[in-house]
């Protein structure tokens, strides 16, 4: 060890260090010396200032959004999905259900079991809200067999209703052999047909008004819309051509691919599907947060603003898709509030391991501070000891929260690691005690803890500095979830430090006067007259098995190499699974293995795997109608990436080719005027083509069919699916 003396004495580093201890010695000998004399203003102040602390839960915030959790708060994709959050709220809450059979899916008792399902579903009442009144529903419009546009009438609409608007022949014109493409081919003059142009404006929008709407519901029984009896009397040859075949939605009149919804596929050799193990239903549920007014309440899955009604809805469809059936199939489900609810299970589950863990410190606390009589039992300094513990967690917990630190799923171990650091502290204190000398033995209690105080509270800060040091390093990092672990991690070890040095301490003071007055250990009113304690609990069986066993054994020479071959294996196979180490992340590792959503995510990812991830590209703070050349390269360029990129769906490209064929413009060399632009646009976002695009536009207004389009505030460029991110 190198000397820290200069030619004429020690260094002024070491001199520096010497006067750090010192100091620390002589404050922790007045602060033992003060709580031995004032155990209880001790306890109070402690009590007193950990309340007052413990107060910020108020502000308590869980966090279980990935992005938050997982992703630099200052990166451009959190302040991007700010934005978006704030400017395109998420309305839509889908809820999935995986259905899987032990064999084929593709039979009608199979069928009818998920018909069953369906229909409880629809028969939820929660809070008064029931399926229809929460589903997001799109208009109903019939496809003929050939393709043809017709609307769905009503059961008790005349067919002269219909008439008196579009003409005696318009539904005839859409029935007719023409639409057959497979016999005819598609007419000509049929080629760029579209209602929106080719009819009065006012005609075409009074149509679009009184169209009906169904409840977004998306299953292979749409083919067979629904009906019991018929899906029923299905036999296998039936259901596989009705799948195979059907590629327009007999209940919402739009193409459909039900193959997709198949997992698990078989085909024969020609390609044609013959049976599946499993069916995917969606439903889809419209939650409009400003519509809820004082009912809103935070989804902690999403960090959407949910209504509760919609919350209430969902646990119950939950409820019935886990439920035990007897039925030869699986559900396996997802929610809107499936991650917030898994998450708060684990909670619940961790607290309940916590409570386990307490108990066997406890036991072991009392094995090692407590000996086995009635007198120098400590089993209530040993619950005192492990409750300081937790009262520095309560601080620790409410001093971040007071600061809005969140509270996310790795935080969860924080209390395991407050108890080991704890102990470690309790045991040092109690071990400086057992260990004073003869030279302080005819001193007072109070100086005995300072004595006591003096050598293990240079100790425990000593430690706990460079726990904390440690954290506070680690709270530097720029991932979220693992910075606020840290914070809450350092202030713990702050917090425990003090209690264990102040709050620990005086109980303990107090409990060494009990065992001087010879008062029992559990029931203090009992006290005992020339009490002594039994021989056997006066051996320290820990201390004896170390020295007689381990300590003996480990000292041998075939034991020493053992041991340094054992070391040397694990690592070399330490160092080579490193080498191997990869960098790698899934919000799905933080589920429960045990859990539904995990169960479910599981399925999903075996039998419907996904080809990409979507992202969205946003145009705003300029005119459009000045740059839609710009936008034009913009998708162009898009399109070219044909290595990343699997598709590309921006609106503006059907726009210029509805533009082009109907207004006689000639998109993207041509620059449309700002009231041409608007024209056009608002006919297009009420067009069977450009409609589905209407969501993705912000106006300063509401966009009306019979009107131009409002002027526009933001506007989605594309969306993206890329195959590999």
């Amino acid at each position: 060890m190198p000397s820290t003396e200069g030619p004429s004495g020690p260094t002024g580093l070491a001199r520096l260090g010497v006067s750090f201890i010192a100091a620390l010695e002589a404050f922790f000998f007045w602060l033992g010396c003060f709580i031995g004399h004032h155990p209880f203003y001790v306890i109070s102040s402690c009590l007193l200032i950990g309340a007052l602390f413990s107060s910020g839960l108020h502000n308590f915030t869980q966090e279980n959004r990935p992005e938050k959790l997982w992703i630099p708060s200052d990166s451009h994709f959190v302040r991007d999905s700010e934005w978006m959050r704030n400017n395109f709220p998420n309305n839509v809450r889908p809820q999935f259900a995986i259905f899987e059979a032990q064999e084929n899916i593709m039979t009608s008792e199979n069928l009818i079991q998920i018909l069953d399902v369906i229909e409880e579903i629809k028969s939820i009442k929660a809070d008064g809200t029931e399926w229809s009144n929460i589903c997001l529903k799109i208009p109903v419009v019939t496809f003929g067999q050939g393709g043809g546009l017709r609307r769905r009438r009503a059961a008790n609409e005349s067919e002269s209703e219909w008439d008196d608007i579009f003409g005696s022949d318009f539904d005839d014109a859409f029935e007719e052999d023409l639409f057959k493409k497979k016999d005819f081919g598609e007419p000509s003059f049929l080629k760029n047909f579209d209602p929106s142009v080719h009819f009065d404006r006012a005609t075409y929008c009074s149509f679009l008004s009184g169209m009906q709407e169904a409840c977004w519901l998306s299953s292979p029984l749409e083919i067979w819309n629904y009906e019991r009896e018929k899906i029923g009397n299905l036999d296998l040859d039936e259901i596989s051509t009705a799948l195979n075949e059907t590629d327009v939605s007999p209940v919402f009149g739009i193409p459909r691919d039900y193959l997709k919804m198949l997992g698990g596929v078989q085909m024969d050799q020609n390609g044609t599907v013959i049976s599946a193990k499993t069916i995917l239903v969606t439903w889809l549920v419209k939650s409009d947060p400003s519509k809820a007014r004082g009912e809103i309440t935070n989804d902690a899955g999403t960090g959407d603003s949910v209504a509760k009604n919609i919350l209430n809805w969902e646990a119950e469809f939950v409820n019935i898709l886990n439920k035990n059936r007897n039925g030869s199939i699986t559900i396996y489900t997802f929610s809107g509030r499936s991650f917030g609810d898994v998450s708060g299970t684990a909670i619940k589950n961790d607290a309940k391991k916590l409570s386990i863990g307490f108990i066997i410190m406890f036991i072991y606390v009392q094995l090692m501070l407590g000996r086995f009589n009635l007198v120098e039992q400590r089993a209530v300094l040993s619950l005192i000891g492990i409750g300081s513990v937790g009262m520095g967690c309560v601080v620790a917990y409410g001093i971040c929260s007071a600061f809005g630190i969140p509270y996310g799923p790795v935080h969860n171990i924080l209390p395991f690691l407050m108890l080991g650091i704890g102990i470690d502290d309790m045991f040092v204190i109690a071990q400086c005690w057992a260990t004073l000398g003869p030279e302080v033995s005819t001193l007072s209690l109070p100086e005995k803890m300072g004595h006591t105080l003096k050598h293990a509270g240079v100790s425990i800060t000593i430690t706990s500095l460079t726990d904390f040091t440690a954290f506070a390093i680690g709270a530097t990092t720029v991932l979220p979830s693992l910075r606020s672990f840290c914070i809450y991690a350092a202030v713990g070890i702050l917090a425990t430090y003090v209690l264990q040095a102040t709050f620990f301490t005086a109980w303990f003071s107090l409990d060494l006067r009990r065992m001087l007055d010879s008062r029992d250990g559990f029931l203090f009113c009992i006290k005992y007259k020339n009490y002594k304690p039994n021989n056997c609990s006066q051996k320290d069986l820990f201390k004896s098995a170390f020295e007689a066993i381990l300590g003996s054994f480990l000292f041998k020479t075939p034991v020493k190499v053992i041991v340094l071959v054992c070391t040397a294996t694990l690592l070399i196979f330490g160092s080579w699974g490193l080498s191997m180490l990869r960098q790698e992340f899934d919000p799905i590792w933080f589920l429960p293995q045990s859990t539904y959503l995990f169960k479910y995510f599981d399925k999903s990812k075996k039998f419907y795997p996904s080809d990409g991830e979507p992202g969205t590209i946003f145009l705003s703070n300029f005119n459009h109608y000045d740059h839609l050349n710009s936008i034009a390269d913009m998708i162009d360029r898009l399109e070219e990436q044909k290595d990343i990129i699997k598709e590309v769906d921006a609106w503006y490209t059907p726009f210029q080719k509805y533009s082009n064929t109907h207004f006689n413009t000639s998109l993207p060399g041509e620059k449309l005027s700002e009231d041409r632009f608007h024209d056009i646009l608002g006919r297009f976002l009420f067009s069977p083509t450009g409609s589905k695009y209407r969501m993705k536009f912000i106006f300063n207004g509401t966009p009306r069919c019979l009107l131009d389009a409002p002027p526009v505030k933001v506007k989605t460029g594309a969306k993206l699916h890329d195959q590999f991110l």
